[in-house]
């Protein structure tokens, strides 16, 4: 944090330090600390201190995990401390981001506890946007819509289809939508394999995003068809979308590091396009995105407008976190894929 923007938020948390009586809360590892096994007036105090002389990075004492320790960590223990309001540990995205999530939930809803376990699942997650592919049935799509509250709104490239279509659910708390999702391309119907890419206009604090949610062909022999998607979808974004802050996300179904690589119309422009999962691509099998096959076919590209943004990418391993004793129940009542995610700091 800059001196000067300590000096200015001195004054304000010394008020809150004023505000709060003497409280403690039972034993839990965010905002405790200093240690002591509970939360309280000392760990805000603790806290502020070490934003005050600029002390080392301290993983308690960040509580929504931006890598910054700052006034927003000091209200956040405050909360616990009067609130007793624990940090969810299953959560990707806060309200200090803009997170998305690509997802293919394996022909939607493919048992009928699935929408039961995905409105156990997506509150948890606490994320603005969720690219869906392979939904097979609008009147699902609008019972998790429902499950989920007021502040949910779905969207499906084609209501009537009972064929796997692309969608999206949009948790409305936090983003604007600019205009209702529309698809593209349709001259490039086979080489989509008849699932046309589908853009979302979207506004999260004060910036606009154009997300594209895709699902390529699958499968060996499909190469060329790929490539050819992906040089139309290329040609599209740097025609129309040019100057626009692009989120290329969805089931790709192929591999980022190939030897005939499928995404070279991209991979060739390093200074418009950047696949921001490439790391998890090129790591430990254990974060990949189709781990019953393990590989990484789920990816998150960017264009150059978002570079200089803050921004993290993470395979979310729902079949570990939210089936612990039996991981394979995530296959059987949700998906083969696991979805990926990114999140973008205010």
């Amino acid at each position: 944090m800059h001196k000067g923007l300590i000096l200015k938020n001195k004054a304000i948390i010394s008020i809150l330090l004023c505000s709060f009586a003497l409280s403690s809360l039972e034993i839990r590892t965010p905002g405790d600390i200093n240690n002591d096994g509970v939360v309280n007036i000392l760990d805000v105090i603790e806290l502020v201190n070490i934003i005050l002389d600029d002390s080392a990075y301290l993983n308690e004492a960040d509580l929504n995990s931006d890598g910054i320790i700052n006034i927003v960590d000091v209200i956040a223990t405050v909360n616990i401390v009067l609130y007793d309001t624990e940090p969810n540990e299953n959560a990707f995205g806060s309200n200090q981001s803009f997170d998305l999530l690509t997802w293919n939930i394996e022909n939607f809803p493919k048992n009928n506890n699935t929408i039961d376990e995905l409105t156990d699942i997506i509150p948890d997650l606490e994320v603005d946007v969720i690219a869906l592919q392979e939904i097979e049935s609008t009147q699902s799509l609008e019972s998790l819509k429902e499950n989920l509250g007021n502040n949910w709104v779905f969207y499906r490239s084609d209501d009537d289809s009972n064929y796997g279509t692309l969608s999206y659910l949009i948790n409305l708390n936090e983003v604007q939508i600019n205009q209702a999702p529309y698809t593209i391309l349709s001259q490039y119907d086979y080489q989509f394999a008849w699932r046309r890419p589908y853009v979302l206009d979207i506004t999260h604090n004060n910036t606009n995003y154009i997300i594209i949610n895709i699902h390529y062909k699958c499968c060996d022999g499909s190469e060329n068809r790929r490539l050819q998607a992906s040089e139309a979808l290329e040609s599209y974004i740097s025609s129309y979308l040019s100057n626009d802050k692009v989120i290329v996300l969805g089931d790709f179904n192929d591999l980022l590091i190939d030897q005939f690589n499928v995404f070279d119309p991209f991979l060739d422009e390093p200074n418009n396009y950047y696949f921001t999962d490439i790391e998890i691509a090129s790591g430990s099998p254990a974060y990949w995105s189709f781990p019953g096959w393990p590989s990484h076919l789920d990816h998150i590209l960017i264009t150059n407008e978002l570079f200089d943004f803050s921004y993290d990418t993470q395979t979310l391993l729902i079949d570990e976190v939210f089936f612990p004793n039996n991981q394979s129940y995530y296959d059987f009542y949700i998906s083969d894929h696991r979805p990926v995610g990114i999140r973008f700091q205010n």
